[in-house]
């Protein structure tokens, strides 16, 4: 069957090829005809004009021979105007009889020159010609058309054949076609899912979420923005292949809690978006709260009973006070999230009026944020590192603070997430770095004594290849010794990269800079990092000096922290500290600094100037 609807096919082809060819030659006879009908009524004409000229004794040669090349071309000589000879009866008689008439036009012409013939006999003869020219004119039409209509037959079989040749390819594709398409949509469903946990991708979830809200009559819907507390830790001491098996049957388990009429997508890593409806504003955590409660269980389950929580923000639209757009839903419901994991809130926060009072007051930090910076609103304050063994100011720390041009001072729990999310945290960096090299410059030309800072520089910074430069142009510029500048980065950089963080601070050390690693313990410290990575000062977090119910083993882990790098040659800073009590211990064990409200608190420029003027 395959073989002969091949053999059809190619039969077929080729006299759709033979009738094209067919075609294009009668369209290029008829173009001629046309041709050929106009020069005979030129011929027509020119005579009639020439006679005119005659009765008016202007004699006109040129005429007669315009004349006698068209009328010589049409009688079959080769000629300028390339004009065809039909062989047509009709026309070949006609055409004769008018190329006789018009040669005793001729001779009727001369002979009334030379006053042998009357003005009656040249005009009874010149409306004889415009007859026979006219029977010509007819001719040719005549001749012309039965070529029209076998062009129209042409063309009627070509379109025959292609409609044929259409046909047969139609019902030969047609069950591929449908085929095709079948297989396409479940293709596209496929690439708008993430292939490991079987979730919308976001801007497809985006799609279908907006939707059903948009068809809901009658639903309360609600946005849920679910993912771990510190997924990172499973995938760091577990590996990643563990860590993308949870996300997997995470991504089982929420495709099984939907009802009809819900989606769920994968906004990136462990960050899931739920789309669901309820009748009761409790239903919606209730629900997620026992999806979550068998994702704990698989990891309690898997290795070692080691499991993190979830955390839920939830924002029902009859909340949202906005109209029901997507994108609205799923900034409120994360920044509900967002309150579960800085610790003010329980595992499932629905969104409400406090979130977003503070929503709008990040909102109105992210619309001022590029004008503050530019209007240097922003003021450097200092808090002072005490040395144990003096008890004198050895160094400080650099901290900012956002003065606004009204007056109100923004906290920087407030600004700095908002400039970390808008990227803008490297620019808010090299701002402190800046200005505490203009202030030690002006330390140093007014001869007075300039002790170290340390600046902070965020993990963002390190992802910038032009990072180490452009702190070294702005050192220079102010033209500060390197002794008296120290970077400082948070232990968390150290998970995210240690292979470019050993490298940037490599770079830092031979551009003359001190380096240290600040919150050291904040996180899942490991002391085994330290002598790969060429610190020169390691600051310990205030965490470890909070009182527990076992200070024996606080002290312990204190001590042998210090104990340790001290071998590595790196000095310790003890944040946070508040007590002397404290002091007197961490003078005791042989830790180097203490940075706390005990000494000081962090001071305006002018204050910790003040300061350093009494100590000398």
């Amino acid at each position: 069957m395959k073989g002969i609807y091949k053999r059809g096919l190619a039969v077929l082809f080729l006299a759709c090829l033979l009738l094209g060819t067919m075609m294009v030659q009668a369209v290029i006879q008829a173009q001629s005809y046309g041709r050929l009908i106009n020069y005979v009524g030129i011929v027509r004409g020119a005579t009639q004009r020439l006679v005119k000229l005659e009765l008016q004794r202007k004699e006109s040669n040129e005429i007669i021979q315009y004349i006698d090349g068209i009328i010589e071309e049409l009688a079959g000589a080769e000629g300028p105007y390339n004009l065809p000879a039909p062989q047509d009866e009709q026309y070949q008689e006609d055409l004769q009889e008018m190329e006789r008439m018009w040669s005793q036009v001729q001779d009727h012409i001369y002979a009334y020159r030379l006053g042998e013939e009357s003005d009656a006999d040249v005009l009874a003869l010149s409306e004889a010609f415009f007859e026979q020219a006219n029977d010509t004119v007819f001719s040719a039409e005549e001749y012309s058309v039965r070529k029209n209509r076998t062009l129209l037959g042409v063309c009627v079989a070509l379109l025959g054949v292609v409609a044929v040749i259409w046909l047969l390819i139609f019902w030969s594709a047609s069950r591929k076609i449908l085929f095709l398409e079948n297989t396409n949509k479940e293709l596209n469903e496929l690439a708008r899912k993430d292939p490991m946990t079987g979730a919308y991708q976001i801007e497809a979830f985006k799609e279908e979420a907006q939707k059903l809200l948009d068809a809901a009559t009658g639903k309360k819907y609600a946005l849920l923005y679910t993912d771990f507390t510190d997924f990172k830790y499973m995938n760091d001491v577990f590996g990643y292949t563990y860590g993308d098996s949870i996300l997997k049957q995470y991504g089982e388990i929420l495709g099984e809690s939907l009802r009809e009429g819900e989606i769920y997508g994968r906004v990136s890593a462990d960050h899931f978006v739920i789309l669901m409806h309820y009748e009761e504003k409790g239903e919606a955590a209730a629900r997620q709260r026992k999806a979550d409660q068998r994702i704990i269980k698989f990891m309690h389950n898997s290795y070692d009973k080691q499991s993190v929580p979830t955390c839920c923000g939830i924002c029902c639209a009859e909340d949202a006070m906005e109209t029901m757009l997507i994108d609205n839903l799923i900034d409120k419901a994360n920044f509900a999230r967002k309150t579960v994991k800085n610790g003010t809130n329980p595992n499932y926060v629905y969104y409400n009026e406090s979130i977003r009072i503070r929503l709008r007051e990040e909102k109105n930090v992210e619309t001022r944020m590029q004008s503050a910076l530019e209007n240097h609103e922003f003021t450097v304050y200092y808090q002072p590192k005490v040395e144990l063994k003096t008890g004198r100011i050895a160094c400080a720390e650099a901290l900012v603070r956002w003065k606004a041009s009204d007056g109100a001072v923004i906290s920087p729990d407030y600004f700095i997430p908002v400039f970390e999310r808008k990227f803008l945290i490297g620019q808010l960096d090299q701002y402190v770095f800046e200005e505490v090299c203009r202030w030690l410059r002006s330390l140093l030309d007014q001869g007075r004594e300039a002790l170290p800072v340390s600046v902070n520089v965020s993990r963002l910074q390190f992802y910038d290849q032009d990072f180490v430069g452009r702190y070294v142009e702005i050192r220079d510029k102010y033209q500060i010794p390197p002794r008296l500048l120290e970077i400082e980065f948070t232990e968390s950089m150290v998970f995210d990269k240690e292979e470019l963080l050993i490298q940037i601070v490599k770079q830092l050390k031979k551009e003359g800079f001190s380096c240290s690693i600040d919150d050291f313990g904040k996180g899942y410290s490991s002391l085994s990092l330290l002598k790969s990575i060429p610190i020169d000062v390691l600051k310990i977090d205030r965490l470890f000096f909070v009182e527990s119910e076992d200070k024996e083993k606080d002290a312990a882990v204190i001590e042998g922290i210090i104990d340790l790098v001290k071998r590595f040659h790196i000095q310790t800073v003890a944040e946070g500290i508040e007590t002397w009590e404290q002091v007197e211990y961490l003078k005791h064990i042989g830790c180097d600094f203490v940075q706390g409200y005990v000494y000081h608190r962090p001071m305006p420029e002018a204050e910790y100037e003040r300061l350093l003027e009494q100590q000398q």
